[in-house]
């Protein structure tokens, strides 16, 4: 191999490294999208909790992923270990709440309340049902 091959090689290699961190870049700095922008499907945290109590996969390939308006009552209000606000709606299992994590960390919630939180479903865990992101409507 000649000098020109070598320089030609290095920089084919180059150009590819600077688009592959430009394209990288640009989806790691992407604005993501608010559950306040997308359209929610509605669903009780009693309905939520049944879905997923019966088939998770199932419930995974209705929600994960996708926003969603919950209605229910609030159960519990604890925080994160980020300092943020989690609301726990009572879902058909008392050992598997809906677990929404609030955007806002000022947010005005009771225990006992009835309550419509929106956010996008993370799927479900040993703790519950996970939505993140979420807003009060």
């Amino acid at each position: 191999m000649n000098r020109k091959t070598g320089r030609i090689i290095l920089l084919v290699l180059l150009a590819g490294l600077i688009i592959g961190a430009t394209i990288g870049y640009r989806e790691w700095t992407k604005p993501r999208a608010k559950a306040e922008d997308v359209k929610g499907i509605s669903i009780s945290a009693v309905d939520l909790g049944k879905a997923y109590t019966a088939d998770e996969q199932k419930a995974n390939n209705q929600y994960l992923n996708k926003a969603i308006e919950v209605n229910g009552t609030i159960s519990e209000i604890d925080k994160n270990q980020e300092g943020g606000i989690v609301i726990l709606l009572t879902s058909n299992d008392p050992d598997i709440p809906v677990q929404c994590t609030m955007r806002e960390k000022n947010v005005a919630a009771e225990k006992g309340k009835v309550i419509t939180v929106k956010g996008f479903c993370s799927g479900s865990s040993i703790t519950g049902i996970l939505l993140t992101d979420c807003i009060v409507k």
